[in-house]
């Protein structure tokens, strides 16, 4: 019997890279799927403006034969947890596949990550490795390569090697369709899922063959802003209830098991002075995020800002 894969893609003034994040998924030459009759795909993509629907209305048309719906919303513009609901009502397949329009998967991630989840039927939720697209030539790239790669090896030793939980990542998710409804002001929606599938008695697998290429920050104010909000929105997970002494995966003190990991990951002098300058700017942050959310009490929802230097 064939399995319906709804795969879920939100994206908001992206027209640049909508095209590519399209044709990665559905090329079944690209994806994986080729050879593969046991997978049928329905699209959903959630977009909130003419020029990126436009660019993704002309790259699906290529790849229509191939699937079996496509379903187009219009984002509201509420939030990224809005529009996923919106796409998770729509959603028929057995199982979700989340990305967003500015990512691209490598050649056979989609395949990799489908087969890690659907096969035996043992896993709720399934994650990839995320990868750099930027150059390492700079501090700005590197710091992006230095950070992709310790979340690599961070889930390879939780999951892998420990068999704890941790967290998936958005740009690459893959889980089983639970009907489920995320939070409207929720700030990380990766986290939320991850720990959902949790509290469900559900497991979470880790798939690093299946890559998918991401832009990090480009400059210390979207760095900064960035890392808020991600550390910010697990914060607020303790607000839901969701998260426990037993399952929590990010504080101060978890950080600094790998405190030598940026000196370690340097190849060269110049890339060791970078490692080097990582350690005040994440001081920083977590002095500032103590700042905004112990002592001025600043909601969650400002803490939320569009990371341009990324798009």
């Amino acid at each position: 019997m064939k399995k319906l894969i709804s795969i879920i893609i939100t994206s908001a003034n992206e027209s640049n890279s909508i095209k590519k994040t399209i044709k990665n998924l559905l090329d079944p030459k690209f994806n994986g799927l080729e050879n593969i009759n046991y997978i049928q795909i329905e699209l959903i993509t959630v977009i909130p403006d003419k020029e990126t629907n436009h660019e993704a209305k002309n790259e699906i048309k290529k790849y229509q034969k191939y699937l079996s719906n496509w379903i187009k919303i219009i984002d509201p513009w509420k939030g990224k947890p809005t529009a996923l609901n919106l796409a998770f009502k729509k959603a028929r397949g057995s199982y979700i596949v989340l990305t967003d329009g500015d990512v691209y998967f490598a050649k056979n991630s989609l395949f990799n990550l489908l087969n890690k989840i659907i096969k035996g039927d043992k896993y709720a939720g399934a994650t990839g490795r995320p990868v750099s697209q930027d150059k390492r030539n700079s501090f700005w790239g590197y710091t992006g390569h230095l950070l992709a790669e310790a979340a690599n090896h961070k889930r390879e030793n939780i999951m892998i090697k420990k068999k704890k939980f941790f967290i998936m990542s958005g740009y690459i998710m893959a889980i089983k369709n639970f009907h489920m409804e995320i939070p409207a002001d929720c700030l990380s929606d990766d986290a939320y899922i991850s720990y959902i599938i949790q509290k469900q008695g559900g497991s979470i697998v880790y798939e690093p063959t299946a890559c998918v290429y991401v832009k990090y920050p480009r400059n210390i104010k979207d760095w900064l802003n960035q890392k808020a909000r991600s550390v910010g929105g697990y914060m607020q997970l303790w607000t839901y209830g969701i998260v426990t002494q037993k399952t929590k995966v990010r504080n101060f003190w978890k950080e600094l098991a790998y405190f030598y990991f940026p000196v370690k990951y340097a190849k060269n002098p110049k890339e060791l002075l970078w490692s080097l300058c990582l350690y005040p700017l994440r001081g920083y942050l977590w002095l500032r995020i103590f700042w905004e959310q112990k002592v001025l009490r600043k909601e969650f929802y400002k803490t939320w800002v569009r990371i341009e230097s990324t798009k």
